[in-house]
C-alpha cells in the first residue's frame, strides 16, 4: 500500500490486515500442493474434552480441506480467548510433519501415524497448514482463520 501524494500517512487500521497479506503470499512453499477447502459446516454443540476429563470448549468450526487422495479434517474450539485444533489427515502419514503457519510465525509438529494432531492455545486469527510426508510434495491448506 502506497500513499497518493499529498495525502500523509495512512491510519493504523488501514494496515492491520497486512501481515496476513504477506504471509499469504509468502515464497517459503512455491513446490507446494494446495489443499482447496471443500467443506465447511456449523458444529454440533459438542464439548471438546481434556485428558482430564474437564470441558475445554465448544467446537465452532467443522472443516474439510482435500487435495489429490489427501484429505484433512479439522475441527476448531473455543477455549475462551483462544482457540484448538484438532485434526485427522488421512492418506499415508507416517513422519509426517504439520507445520502451522501465522503471519510472522511458523511451528512445526510430528503428527501420528494415524493422522491424528491437536493444537491448543491459538490466538484468533489467519493460519495455514502445511503437512510434509516422505516420498510426497508438501501440501498447505488455503489460509483460514480460527
Amino acid at each position: 500500500m502506497r500513499n497518493q501524494p499529498g495525502t500523509g500517512p495512512l491510519p493504523p487500521w488501514a494496515l492491520e490486515g497486512r501481515p496476513a497479506a504477506l504471509a499469504a503470499f509468502g515464497r517459503g512453499d512455491d513446490d507446494a500442493h494446495v489443499a482447496r477447502l471443500t467443506g465447511e459446516a456449523a458444529p454440533t454443540t459438542e464439548v471438546f474434552r481434556s485428558a482430564g476429563g474437564g470441558a475445554d470448549g465448544v467446537a465452532v468450526a467443522v472443516l474439510r480441506f482435500e487435495h489429490g487422495d489427501l484429505t484433512m479434517d479439522l475441527q476448531v474450539h473455543s477455549e475462551g480467548r483462544l482457540r484448538a485444533l484438532s485434526g485427522l489427515a488421512t492418506e499415508e502419514c507416517e513422519h509426517a510433519v504439520l507445520h502451522v503457519r501465522r503471519p510472522g510465525s511458523t511451528d512445526s509438529l510430528r503428527i501420528g501415524e494415524d493422522g491424528r494432531f491437536t493444537l491448543s492455545g491459538l490466538a484468533r486469527g489467519p493460519i495455514s497448514l502445511s503437512l510434509r510426508r516422505m516420498g510426497h510434495p508438501p501440501v498447505v491448506t488455503d489460509w483460514f482463520t480460527i
